[in-house]
C-alpha cells in the first residue's frame, strides 16, 4: 500500500499559498474604456493596449462614456481632451460629481499649464501629450492598475505662455516641447 505524507505549514504560509492561487493571472481581464470622437486615435490606443490582459471598450463621445459606465465600470479610462459636445474636462467634472473615482488619462494636444492645471483639479490622474508612444501608454495603464503610478505635482502659478509651459520640467507637470512621452500620473 502507499504511503501518505502529511506536510504541515504555519497559517501564515498557507494563507500565502491562497493567495498565490489568486494573481492577477487568475483574475479576470481589468476594464479600459477609451473615449475619443476619433475613430483612428481609439484604434491607435487599442493598438497599444493589445499586447496587455485587458478589456478594452470605446466610446465616440464623453456622453456615450457616460452612459457605457453606469453599466459596465472600467478600471481605468482614457479621454480625449477636446471632443464635440461634453469634452474631457466636463466628462471628469461629471463622472466625479456622481462619486465616480476611476483613474484618468487624459490625452491632449494642450501643453498649457493652465489647461493642465485645471484637469488636474477636475480629478484627472495623469496625462499624455499627443503624439504619444504606445509603450509609454501602456505603461501608465499598467502603473494605474496596479497603484505604482508616480505622482505628479499639482501646478501653482500657471506659465506665461504655452513656450514657457514647454521649458517647464516634467515633474513640473509640463513636458518639454519636443516631448511625446507622459509626463507622469497623479496619485
Amino acid at each position: 500500500m502507499g504511503k501518505t505524507l502529511k506536510v504541515c505549514a504555519p497559517r501564515s504560509v498557507s494563507q500565502t499559498s491562497r493567495s498565490v492561487f489568486t494573481s492577477r493571472a487568475m483574475m479576470p481581464p481589468k476594464r479600459v474604456l477609451v473615449i475619443d470622437d476619433v475613430s483612428v486615435i481609439r484604434g491607435f490606443v487599442k493598438g497599444a493596449l493589445k499586447h496587455l490582459d485587458l478589456r478594452v471598450g470605446e466610446a465616440s463621445g464623453a456622453e456615450q462614456a457616460l452612459a457605457m459606465l453606469e453599466s459596465m465600470p472600467a478600471d481605468v479610462i482614457i479621454c480625449d481632451l477636446n471632443m464635440p459636445g461634453m469634452g474631457g474636462e466636463a466628462f471628469v467634472r461629471a463622472l466625479r460629481e456622481r462619486g465616480d473615482t476611476t483613474p484618468i488619462i487624459m490625452l491632449t494636444v494642450e501643453g498649457d499649464r493652465k489647461v493642465i492645471a485645471k484637469l488636474l483639479q477636475a480629478g484627472i490622474q495623469g496625462y499624455l501629450l499627443k503624439p504619444f508612444k504606445p509603450a509609454v501608454l501602456a505603461e501608465r495603464v499598467l502603473e494605474l492598475l496596479d497603484g505604482t503610478a508616480p505622482p505628479i505635482r499639482p501646478i501653482s502659478t500657471p506659465a506665461a505662455s504655452d513656450e514657457a509651459a514647454a521649458d517647464t520640467p516634467a515633474e513640473d507637470a509640463s513636458p518639454p516641447a519636443d516631448s511625446t512621452e507622459s509626463t507622469g500620473t497623479a496619485g
